[in-house]
């Protein structure tokens, strides 16, 4: 379960051994205007920059509604960015981490610069 839409994007390019099927959003009431909460698929989130403002918006867009979070008015000029989209769900390829590489000889588990000079010279007799 991810917070933000940022954290969203940050999972899935960083998460390893995960596959990702479908995202949902879970809405308050002050949100959905339902009286109710509400979990809807997400379809895509959109984060607007104000041009001549510094005011930004992101925008969700789900299965039942949209909404806007943010100051930004959107029929001012704007740059976009899309953090999020059911086709980029779709092209997501999950990241695999490399198998544990199991081997029965001995590892070195420190560098070996942690070792006190004498042990090494004793060792190597």
């Amino acid at each position: 379960m991810v917070s933000c839409a940022y954290e969203l994007q940050h999972y899935m390019t960083a998460a390893s051994n995960v596959e990702i099927s479908h995202v949902q959003m879970l809405c308050p009431p002050a949100i959905s205007r339902s009286g109710k909460w509400s979990l809807e698929d997400l379809d895509r989130i959109t984060c607007f920059q104000g041009v001549v403002t510094e005011e930004s918006a992101v925008v969700y867009r789900t299965s039942q509604g949209v909404y806007k979070m943010g100051d930004l008015d959107l029929r001012k000029k704007k740059t976009s960015r899309v953090w999020f989209s059911k086709k980029r769900l779709e092209n997501h390829q999950p990241r695999m981490s490399e198998p544990a590489h199991k081997s029965k000889s001995h590892q070195m588990y420190a560098p070996l610069y942690l070792k006190p000079a004498p042990a090494l010279r004793a060792n190597s007799q």
